[in-house]
């Protein structure tokens, strides 16, 4: 008997212990997260190697009772480890091996090239089955003691083909998935909150753009005031910028503006804003991660002032690659989308919209630069409850529950017609106009939203700015 030897790079991931209770195709067979992990990376690097013309490369899946199969080849669900009776041998897997292509080049002198990433049982049956082909095979986990470290090790590995742009692929704003730490291996562009950063026991590695949330709404709702020294958090986003990798930018530690936080902390919308700009200024000198202004406010009025604040301590908002908005979340939809529509009216064209989604895209989608919300895991865990992918065991946690609900956000924020609204700011003077506050939010609405009355309750004093 002869084979044709596969002459290019084979990485065998290990199966998983959870399985789907029905006939599937292996990569869906298994739905554990350590095999999903493992398993996304892997084929991320497979597909870099092959667009950079480094040679073929394929992924191969080591199961304890069928041995080496591909992801697409469909098995019934079945209760085996490697370790106990019944488990494939080392002969019946060199005789897969062989037919799969691996062996002794005679025309190199040399083996195979495979690379495992498996346990430790798993590698000793594949080291025992290959060296009677005269392959060694090559461990990429050696050295990692436990799975905290085999995740670090998959996803620098995953890491070759982490998409380097944050342009969304389609029209509409770049949407950022609101995630945990699990996300970073999904492949897609996400924020993280710093908190759930603080409370990693190891740092994951990050295999696509993302942003750091710094949490400031819930920091202020409980204890009234940051209790994180700006030198410990610009610290921690430097480590995370180097160890994690594809860090685009943080948010300040801004002080939300919204009514329920003026009541917390007792401080006027003037001071929360004037802390606000004092954190962009500190965090831009302390660490190298860019910083994100954020502008924020009570009222519509308070909005504007804020921008005019930052003007007045040197930082021209129109000017900045983005300009986050915050303390939207909670106000009517209306109300919010007449402040955005202001802020863009403003030369504020370049929006991020914390928290921003649904109803409040409708309205205001054009305006928007980008957005984030992790609303689509309240809905999943609300409406779904566990994964109808097979993925992983609950909707809540699913990257295509995630990935689905991101482009209908982006879908809807596309389809919303708005006209492009007068300019507020003078471009001459530097300054607001008089009665700037008074006139646009009695007539954003009317330029923004064809046929949405202007709201009365929103016409501020203009003597406030």
């Amino acid at each position: 008997m002869s084979t044709t030897l596969y002459r290019g790079v084979t990485y065998v991931v290990p199966c998983g212990g959870r399985k789907a209770d029905r006939p599937a195709p292996a990569r869906d067979l298994y739905t554990g997260s350590m095999f999903r992990h493992t398993l996304s990376n892997v084929e991320r690097l497979v597909a870099a190697d092959e667009a950079e013309g480094l040679g073929p490369a394929r992924v191969l899946i080591m199961s304890a009772k069928h041995g080496l199969v591909y992801p697409d080849w469909v098995l019934e669900p079945y209760e085996q480890r490697i370790d106990q009776p019944g488990a494939i041998s080392a002969e019946k897997l060199a005789l897969q091996a062989w037919l799969l292509g691996i062996g002794w080049d005679e025309e190199r002198e040399r083996g195979s090239e495979v690379y495992a990433l498996l346990p430790r049982p798993y590698l000793a049956r594949l080291d025992e089955a290959l060296r009677r082909l005269g392959v060694y095979v090559q461990d990429v986990y050696e050295g990692a003691c436990g799975i905290g470290e085999q995740k670090r090790v998959n996803a620098h590995v995953g890491r070759a083909g982490a998409a380097p742009a944050t342009v969304p692929d389609g029209p509409g704003p770049m949407v950022w998935l609101g995630a945990d730490v699990s996300g970073f291996w999904w492949g897609v562009p996400i924020l993280v909150s710093y908190g759930r950063l603080r409370e990693a026991k190891t740092l994951p590695v990050a295999t696509a753009p993302w942003v750091c949330d710094s949490r400031g709404y819930s920091e202020i709702a409980d204890h009234g005031t940051w209790t994180i020294p700006a030198e410990q958090y610009a610290r921690d986003l430097d480590r995370y910028a180097d160890e994690i990798g594809h860090l685009q930018w943080a948010a300040p530690q801004d002080w939300p503006a919204h009514p329920r936080l003026l009541a917390r902390t007792g401080l006027s919308e003037e001071e929360h804003q004037r802390r606000t700009i004092a954190s962009v200024v500190q965090l831009r000198r302390l660490t190298r991660v860019p910083i994100v202004p954020v502008v924020t406010g009570a009222t519509a009025a308070g909005y504007l002032r804020h921008v005019a604040m930052y003007a007045q301590a040197g930082i021209d908002l129109r000017a900045e690659r983005l300009v986050g908005v915050g303390a939207l979340m909670g106000r009517p939809v209306q109300e919010a989308a007449e402040i955005v529509s202001l802020l863009y009216a403003a030369g504020l064209t370049r929006l991020h919209g914390f928290g921003v989604k649904g109803r409040l895209l409708d309205l205001s989608g054009p305006w928007w630069e980008s957005v984030d919300s992790a609303a689509w895991s309240a809905n999943a865990r609300r409406r779904t409850g566990r994964c109808p992918h097979g993925l992983v065991e609950w909707e809540a946690n699913c990257p295509r529950a995630a990935l689905d609900w991101g482009v209908r956000q982006r879908r809807r924020a596309a389809r919303t017609a708005v006209q492009e609204a007068l300019p507020l700011f003078d471009q001459l003077t530097g300054h607001f106009p008089d009665n700037l506050v008074t006139r646009s939010v009695t007539r954003l609405s009317s330029w923004g939203r064809p046929g949405v009355a202007a709201t009365p309750e929103l016409q501020p004093d203009p003597g406030r700015i």
